[in-house]
């Protein structure tokens, strides 16, 4: 294995939480509030619901495959040459995947923070630093995500408790107003994004210590699943049904708080809990795309390869549509196909490698 590396089972769970709830914060109320309205919480429930079964799914893979990452396991699942090349598409997804958060990370800082900021130095900036963290191997983010994650975890209870006293829970009522469809139809595109989790096909072979790894991962998995009901519900709470109509529900929450003359225009803290998440989402799909990349082709040491593949990312982060609307549009419609393209895909590996191991246990007797 090119990495020698290892991370552990909490580390793991917390690089599994950062990877969807930072932008599912930023983006979830806006996204899914368009089809479900008021109740626009429940999508991520049923979208999580979904979620879950790809996350065990994948989980079981690397039971199944201990030793390997996904680019060693689909070949023997798929044959070599069928097994390589969707190794290879695995890895340009997840770089692009990268490329598609850097993207909303620098249209975030330069429409809200740092308006005269061209997006190009926020990006590249940021790009720089990530890929200096993957040089630095599957320990150091491990252990980046250990030191900020739970900080930010924190902070974001904090911002909640401080929005109560603006809270009108009537918002959110009738609860399945027009039934329960809107709700599903809004979880289209959280069910999407449970593809990323495909990226644990390079972290599962990594761990110090593989036993209960489920349970750290489903302790995660309802941790996202608790943020992003209860981002939902203060969009609802305080905005109403025209939560979905602000570009960054959760900004307009946090400028809300107000106590006193003396505590109000805290947006730095709504920064201090989604740049370092942001940070790491970053550096997890990067990482996984170096080493696949570096495996794939045959190279003993992938840290060569955490620039030059930065740079490409940074670039394939303005191939996207210029303007934000295009780009939200993008978000809820081409970016969804590329997503559930992904997340069958793992579903596919899975069932085939089920189907080989049945087969070669009854070919055994």
């Amino acid at each position: 294995m090119v990495e020698k590396g290892k991370i552990t089972r909490g580390q793991l769970a917390l690089l599994i939480y950062a990877i969807l709830v930072y932008d599912g914060i930023l983006m979830i109320p806006k996204i899914t509030g368009q089809a479900a309205e008021r109740d626009l919480w429940l999508s991520p429930v049923w979208g999580n619901l979904a979620g879950l079964t790809f996350l065990l799914a994948m989980l079981r893979l690397g039971r199944m495959f201990p030793e390997e990452t996904i680019m060693g396991y689909t070949q023997r699942i798929l044959g070599r040459y069928a097994g390589k090349a969707v190794g290879f598409a695995i890895v340009f997804y997840l770089a692009y995947q990268t490329s598609t958060v850097l993207r909303i990370y620098s249209g975030f800082i330069s429409s809200v923070f740092l308006e005269n900021t061209p997006p190009l130095v926020a990006a590249g900036g940021v790009m720089f630093l990530v890929s200096y963290a993957v040089r630095g191997g599957v320990e150091t983010l491990g252990r980046l995500g250990q030191l900020f994650l739970p900080i930010t975890i924190v902070i974001f209870a904090l911002l909640v408790v401080l929005t109560i006293p603006d809270w009108d829970v009537s918002n959110v009522l009738p609860i399945f107003g027009n039934g329960l469809a809107p709700s599903i139809k809004g979880a289209a595109v959280p069910i999407s994004w449970f593809g990323a989790y495909i990226v644990l096909g390079f972290y599962l072979p990594l761990l110090s210590n593989r036993r209960k790894v489920t349970l750290y991962s489903l302790g995660a998995w309802l941790l996202l699943l608790i943020t992003l009901v209860v981002s939902g519900l203060i969009s609802i709470f305080l905005f109403g049904q025209h939560a979905s109509m602000l570009n960054y529900p959760f900004i307009e929450v946090v400028r809300y708080i107000a106590i006193g003359e003396f505590f109000q225009h805290i947006d730095a803290l709504l920064l201090a809990v989604w740049l370092p998440g942001t940070f790491i989402e970053l550096a997890v799909y990067q990482y996984a795309a170096v080493l696949g990349t570096a495996e794939g082709i045959g190279l003993k040491d992938y840290r060569a390869l955490a620039l030059p593949i930065g740079c490409l990312i940074l670039i394939m982060s303005f191939w996207s549509p210029y303007s934000e609307v295009d780009f939200d549009r993008y978000l809820a419609t081409s970016h969804v196909f590329l997503d559930s393209t992904f997340f069958v895909l793992g579903l596919i590996l899975f069932l085939a490698a089920w189907i080989r191991g049945k087969l070669g246990a009854r070919k055994a007797k």
